[in-house]
């Protein structure tokens, strides 16, 4: 028996095939097994469309990035999309952030933008990189930081446990601290600490096993495979991911 029911797909893994073929694609996810998707854009296709798909395909949309940028110029666009796709969460993936004040300002902007989400029927959280595990002037990691100058109820967490091993970080040591936070885990694997490259998922070091019971005991809902290189074919190595972490 798996460890976890479902395992999800962000499909910026697959951004280039997307290109050419969002629907094929995501006909091809589904046959792999995986039965939801995270979105990093919507290939041009309006929201009716995209729900056909989804509904055609068995897939759900577990969450969507959105960058900053976007949420604070066309936020109700963005909501009324992922409402009608049934998008369960809005991720901000990635700002940039080197200070303090920086982090200050990020939570100024996001507070509004969370309450909005969580009005729509969403909920709302923060993707982090390598980046936040710096630390500020007095000590605390940004992104400790962060959590702390936003509201949990408002702002959860998306954990990228390889950016998290990236910067040095005991991934499971994290999980438990920021435990009231996490609620979605980006599965992605590294191949060694050294070169830090990203491989399939059954190749390198971080021990998905122990990250994914850590997820469950803090109450973790949902697991995302991001793989941003493939050493053969896109779909094999998203096929191996699927195997390998529904086999736990």
């Amino acid at each position: 028996m798996s460890l976890i029911k479902e395992f999800n797909l962000q499909l910026y893994s697959v951004r280039e095939l997307i290109k050419d073929n969002f629907p094929g694609v995501l006909k091809k996810v589904a046959e792999i097994g995986y039965t939801g998707v995270e979105f990093a854009g919507y290939g041009n296709l309006p929201a009716s469309q995209m729900q056909e798909l989804l509904e055609e395909n068995g897939l759900k949309s577990i969450s969507s990035h959105v960058s900053l940028e976007r949420l604070l110029g066309a936020l109700d666009e963005e909501l009324s999309y992922n409402q009608q796709i049934g998008t369960q969460a809005i991720i901000v993936p990635y700002y940039s952030i080197a200070t303090a004040q920086d982090v200050e300002k990020l939570a100024e902007q996001l507070a509004p933008i969370a309450k909005a989400v969580r009005s729509a029927g969403f909920t709302f959280g923060y993707h982090n990189h390598a980046h936040e595990f710096a630390k500020s002037e007095d000590g605390v990691t940004l992104l400790d930081l962060l959590m702390q100058l936003t509201d949990p109820k408002d702002v959860m967490l998306e954990l990228d446990v390889y950016w998290a091993a990236y910067a040095g970080v005991d991934v499971l040591t994290y999980m438990q601290k920021q435990r009231d936070r996490i609620r979605l885990l980006h599965i992605k694997q590294m191949a060694d600490f050294e070169s830090k490259k990203c491989v399939d998922l059954d190749e390198g070091v971080l021990d998905f096993d122990k990250i994914i019971r850590k997820g469950l005991e803090i109450g973790v809902q949902h697991c995302i495979l991001e793989q941003e290189e493939f050493a053969e074919s896109p779909y094999l190595s998203l096929e191996k991911g699927y195997k390998h972490i529904m086999n736990l």
